[in-house]
């Protein structure tokens, strides 16, 4: 089944309220849209990561159409910031 942009971006949403009750800003949503990628500062994500990260290991990724990755900077391995990235295979048009 074909999805678009706009119901992807309801599932992300959904997934994130009920599972870790964060809730994306309109530029938020708006940035994941435009590019199916948005960054997230520590600070803005820390409430919400321990939910998020459960959420992520228990729900098989054929089961999701997001997932979220933790950059560090490399010379001194502290954390940058998470990204939250649309999966390739979400068959949106």
């Amino acid at each position: 089944m074909m999805q678009t942009m706009n119901e992807i971006l309801e599932e992300v949403n959904e997934d994130l309220q009920l599972q870790a009750n964060l809730l994306l800003t309109d530029s938020e949503q708006q940035a994941l849209l435009n590019s199916g990628l948005l960054f997230l500062t520590a600070e803005r994500i820390k409430p919400y990561i321990a939910k998020i990260r459960n959420y992520l290991r228990e729900t098989p990724q054929e089961d999701r159409v997001w997932t979220m990755y933790k950059a560090t900077d490399i010379s001194n391995n502290l954390l940058g910031f998470y990204a939250l990235v649309l999966n390739n295979d979400s068959n949106c048009n």
